[in-house]
């Protein structure tokens, strides 16, 4: 690849970067079918705002960096950076996301967008419906709800609202109830349909110490959405 022509100093710093999982650091040019593609959404201000959720793709990647448990194939997953984001022309910004997340998946790549509010989520589906061509419905796993089971050839987007983790694991706890890691990871993996892409979103992490307990449960989630997109179906 165009990576292993760089000189030793180039290749350490570029590996340095912090990133998803502590995964390889990479761009449009360096996917392939079937790969992996995961991109931080930097915006809280659109859909349901809680501001410090535009926050949580760093704080994931600085805590791969510290913690590395990256148990993934390198050659199927790349960090792509961030998404360009326009928060204050929303017309502008679903424009460029929409762009941006065709021409992911264009190349026959799956897409994650990790951190942001809920309207990652919705252009996410938007953008899979507009490159398929066909109805991308949202398959939720993380609501209380009986979840609709889609046909193992049906793509969908799966909404992974980290909202629903247990109040225990969060700093700034929004309700009174809600899920453990390994909850949300069985969900992950027994949702129905063809996984063509993933948002993980709603979490505001805090930015010091207190938010390693729910930065590590997102980056434990981050992990199970990985595997399942690897495999695309669900285990049922």
């Amino acid at each position: 690849m165009r990576r292993c022509m760089m000189v030793e100093g180039e290749r350490i710093q570029f590996e340095a970067i912090p990133s998803f999982l502590g995964l390889p650091v990479g761009d449009l040019e360096d996917l392939s079918p079937g790969n992996i593609a995961i991109c931080g959404y930097f915006c809280d201000n659109l859909d349901r705002p809680d501001p410090g959720q535009r926050y949580l793709a760093r704080q994931m990647r600085y805590f791969s960096r510290r913690s590395p448990s990256v148990c993934v194939p390198v050659t199927e997953a790349w960090d792509l950076g961030d998404v360009n984001v326009f928060p204050l022309e929303p017309e502008k910004h679903l424009d460029a996301i929409l762009s941006q997340c065709q021409r992911v998946l264009k190349t026959g790549a799956r897409l994650v967008l990790v951190g942001g509010d809920a309207s990652g989520l919705q252009a996410l589906q938007a953008a899979a419906q507009a490159h398929l061509g066909t109805d991308v419905p949202i398959a939720p796993v993380t609501n209380n709800v009986q979840a609709e089971a889609f046909s193992p050839d049906q793509p969908v987007v799966l909404s992974v609202d980290l909202r629903a983790l247990s109040p225990l694991l969060l700093s700034r706890p929004k309700r009174l109830t809600g899920h453990t890691p390994a909850e949300l990871i069985a969900r992950i993996k027994a949702a129905s349909g063809e996984a063509v892409a993933v948002a993980v979103f709603g979490l505001a992490p805090a930015l010091d110490e207190r938010g390693r307990c729910e930065v590590e449960a997102a980056q434990a989630v981050l992990q199970a959405v990985v595997e399942r997109l690897q495999t695309g179906g669900g285990s049922n």
